[in-house]
């Protein structure tokens, strides 16, 4: 019954939908990546054999209806994209690349987590104001995890095959951060 209630959505590869708490959701097909502020919970309300909770989903939602909120996504250099949500806690950025390029990400002030989804390649990580040369090398690949540090610049080059990765970190804006 409740699928009635929900929006259904179709989203395209680079698209992205904004949920704010205690909004329900749910995937029926294919892949994403999900970010979110920190949480104590998960509410289930169906179409699974897990716990549901029923009185607690009841007394959480919002019962707010209207159109999705999409986030519209700009880029930032050869390659990424930049999705800025309404919610402070972070940003996200995506990197494709072709076979055999490179790009740079920009620093960031805060800590940023990398997700590579898809082929491989080699990240140089350097200081802010440091040359590349004498940087430090790390190969990646398909379902590489990868932590850089504030303040880090990290260039880019994908493999023999094409490269798509993720960064998430603490929304900010480049007057907060430099």
């Amino acid at each position: 019954f409740c699928a009635y209630l929900l929006n259904y959505l179709v989203l395209e590869p680079g698209e992205a939908l904004f949920l704010a708490a205690n909004e329900p959701h749910a995937y029926i097909h294919g892949d994403c990546v999900e970010c979110m502020a920190t949480s104590d919970n998960v509410i289930r309300a169906g179409l699974t054999p897990k716990f549901k909770d029923v009185d607690v989903l009841c007394a959480s939602l919002t019962y707010d209806d209207g159109p999705p909120h999409m986030v519209a996504s700009f880029s930032i250099a050869e390659g990424v994209q930049r999705y800025v949500t309404p919610a402070p806690e972070f940003l996200v950025d995506r990197v494709e690349l072709p076979a055999s390029s490179t790009t740079s990400l920009p620093p960031s002030p805060f800590v940023s987590i990398i997700v590579v989804l898809k082929g491989g390649g080699v990240f140089q990580e350097y200081q802010q104001g440091e040359s590349a040369n004498g940087s430090l090398v790390h190969e990646v690949h398909y379902g590489s995890v990868f932590m850089l540090c504030a303040d880090t610049c990290l260039t880019i080059t994908a493999g023999a095959g094409s490269l798509l990765l993720f960064r998430a970190t603490t929304r900010y804006t480049l007057d907060d951060a430099y």
